[in-house]
């Protein structure tokens, strides 16, 4: 799966067949293929997330089955029990399955 994170609008939200752009129309994209994306937008304000969808599965699978862990962590409001973690990451623009534009009008989207 991939995300879009807009770090002027501290949106994030993830990338469909339709087009969807941040709040304040800093970037967007949308999938062109069943794992290519375009996404235009400052490399400096549009980030591009990923997550290994297997070990997404895997948490969330242990999460419905087992529910909270033991272990706790530190949130605003005080310690709180943890859910399941799984892989994400920055997806580089090496990347071959995202094509970044620096416009939206250049990406053809």
């Amino acid at each position: 799966m991939k995300l879009l994170c807009c770090a002027r609008c501290s949106e994030v939200f993830n990338l469909g067949y339709k087009y969807k752009e941040c709040s304040g129309g800093h970037g967007g994209g949308m999938y062109v293929g069943d794992l290519a994306a375009r996404v235009w937008g400052p490399r400096e304000l549009i980030l591009v997330l990923g997550f290994a969808n297997s070990s997404f599965v895997d948490a969330a699978r242990a999460q419905i089955s087992d529910g909270d862990l033991k272990e706790t962590m530190r949130y605003p409001g005080g310690p709180v029990t943890k859910g399941r973690d799984f892989d994400a990451f920055i997806i580089p623009d090496s990347a071959p399955t995202v094509t970044r534009y620096t416009t939206r009008k250049e990406s053809g989207i």
